[in-house]
């Protein structure tokens, strides 16, 4: 039977809508102005042993980085490559949606998708990327979304094999932080400490996607990126 009036929204619905668009709206804003407050209070210690952060300025870049590092890398791309932008791997998930707007402040937009939803798609935007004239650096975080931690990956070693571009690790080594009960050991950062920013050196991207080959750069990175 059809009705012959509108279908009235409850209020209590409705009012539960406009507070999670609110926060949507207003909690990544004040998360990224946490970062940059909490930025401040650290001290910096670069270790570029190579010169990679120096070398090729005009070339677009595979970074990569351990999920649980996340936090402050927003902050110290935006510090240590001025100038630059990145085109970050994120997940579908509203957590990933989450996480674009906050990196989005910091000159980093997000290609949705991860190894569990839309995986293939985002990798074919990375790769249309880095086929653009003036191509942003691509950044991936080879255990996420899900993990398991500290293990790499297929979707940076297929990016960095589908360009023949080589991977560039980073890790930060945080003097004292506090440790989430996640599933990567979420790491946020104690106000004063000692943030040792760590890159590369470069690995070589695999020659095949053949499993012997894409074994030995997955262990060539975990290696490099260590815990």
């Amino acid at each position: 039977m059809a009705l012959d009036h509108p279908v009235v929204e409850p209020k209590a619905f409705r009012m539960r809508r406009a507070l999670k668009q609110f926060l949507a709206e207003s909690t990544p804003p004040a998360i990224a102005g946490f970062i940059r407050v909490l930025a401040l209070t650290l001290r910096y210690r670069l270790e570029d042993p190579q010169g990679l952060l120096s070398q090729d300025p005009g070339q677009p870049r595979i970074w990569a980085f351990w999920h649980n590092r996340i936090l402050l890398m927003p902050y110290l791309y935006e510090r240590f490559c001025p100038g630059r932008r990145m085109l970050m791997m994120v997940s579908r998930s509203r957590d990933g949606e989450f996480i674009t707007r906050i990196m989005n402040r910091f000159g980093i937009d997000g290609a949705r998708g991860s190894s569990s939803r839309g995986g293939s798609d985002a990798l074919r935007e990375l790769w249309r990327e880095l086929e653009r004239p003036q191509a942003r650096d691509l950044g991936i975080t080879p255990d996420g979304p899900r993990g398991p931690r500290g293990k790499v990956q297929e979707g940076v070693l297929a990016v960095a094999a589908g360009s023949g571009r080589p991977i560039y690790p980073v890790t930060t080594r945080i003097s004292r932080f506090w440790e989430l009960p996640t599933w990567d050991r979420f790491q946020i950062p104690q106000p004063g400490a000692v943030c040792r920013l760590v890159i590369g050196p470069a690995v070589a991207a695999p020659k095949n996607l053949e499993v012997p080959e894409m074994d030995r750069v997955r262990g060539e990175l975990e290696k490099v990126l260590g815990e």
